[in-house]
């Protein structure tokens, strides 16, 4: 056989090897949104009504907390709590994260001689992969406490009342923060160097190239990162599970005191009870698992069509 014929064979042979492994790859990701909607539906089959499950306020899919007068479990299946809490402290994790991200990505790629960004860099990456447990176990031991102490007033001394919300927020906020600034500042560094010069040219001052030349530029990226930071949020479990501690959504909405006491999520049930229920129960927490798969699959469509809008590809 020929060089040039074999290795056209080859070529061949490995094309339909990654087409191969493509398609499986794809074939798991399907598979696995059909069998987790498959076990989702199941819950409104077994007369739950959607509206209840979406917009109520309590969750008992077991009925062990709520009893009838013959002593039989009356189950709940409202998971309204669940979602605001989710949406709440991943939203507001994110815009906090926001301005802290954004001005460190500014300071590395505009700002920061070479020898900080060489110290800096490794210590970044390393703050990445820090794993969520130890991130959860410092919460839990120095933010708690910490919070307990500064919200005193607003819960009257409670002893629970480090616990909740604010807690969770500032837990996700260090987890959010590496991944953000890393995406922003990929997306600040892609700017081409012809954008700056011309600014400078122009007569502005350093300052004005930054906020009015490559920041803009950059923003879509910026908003990709910021998308991308939803979508790690939202998922999170262990590290906010430990800070959160609730049962059940506090009574007071629409007070300060309902970040600093023990409070819900979606990750955080499904972590601690999941594996405890069975039928209807279990196909209730399938149905959670599909609203945050829905949710994070929401993000990173936006994520794509941001990054689809980019001025500079």
């Amino acid at each position: 056989m020929q060089p040039s014929r074999r290795m056209r064979l080859t070529d061949q042979i490995a094309k339909v090897i990654f087409f191969l492994c493509a398609l499986l790859l794809v074939g798991v990701i399907v598979s696995v949104i059909y069998f987790i909607a498959s076990k989702a539906f199941l819950i409104f089959g077994s007369g739950v009504n959607p509206l209840t499950f979406l917009f109520g306020t309590t969750w008992d899919p077991t009925g062990i907390g709520h009893m009838d007068a013959d002593g039989n479990p009356v189950p709940y299946f409202g998971a309204g709590g669940l979602i605001l809490g989710s949406v709440v402290t991943t939203l507001l994790s994110v815009l906090l994260v926001i301005p802290f991200a954004v001005g460190t990505a500014i300071f590395f790629t505009e700002l920061a001689p070479k020898w900080v960004i060489t110290l800096l860099q490794p210590l970044l990456e390393i703050f990445t992969g820090i794993p969520s447990v130890v991130i959860g176990f410092l919460g839990l031991i120095v933010l708690v406490p910490w919070l307990q102490q500064l919200s005193s007033p607003l819960t009257g001394g409670l002893a629970t009342g480090g616990y909740g919300w604010g807690a969770a927020i500032l837990v996700l906020f260090v987890m959010v923060l590496p991944t953000v600034i890393s995406v922003s500042i990929d997306a600040l560094r892609a700017v081409p160097q012809s954008v700056r010069e011309a600014s400078l040219a122009l007569g502005s001052t350093r300052w004005q190239m930054i906020f009015k030349a490559v920041v803009p530029a950059a923003s879509t990226g910026i908003a990709t990162a910021v998308v991308l930071g939803l979508a790690r949020a939202i998922g999170e479990t262990l590290a906010v599970a430990m800070v959160l501690q609730g049962h059940r959504l506090p009574e007071n909405l629409f007070s300060l005191k309902i970040f600093f006491q023990p409070n819900v999520n979606i990750t955080a049930f499904i972590a601690q009870d999941f594996g405890e229920t069975a039928g209807t129960a279990q196909n209730a927490y399938w149905t959670l698992a599909f609203i945050l798969l829905f949710i994070s699959f929401l993000f990173i469509c936006i994520s794509r069509y941001l990054a689809s809008r980019s001025v500079y590809k």
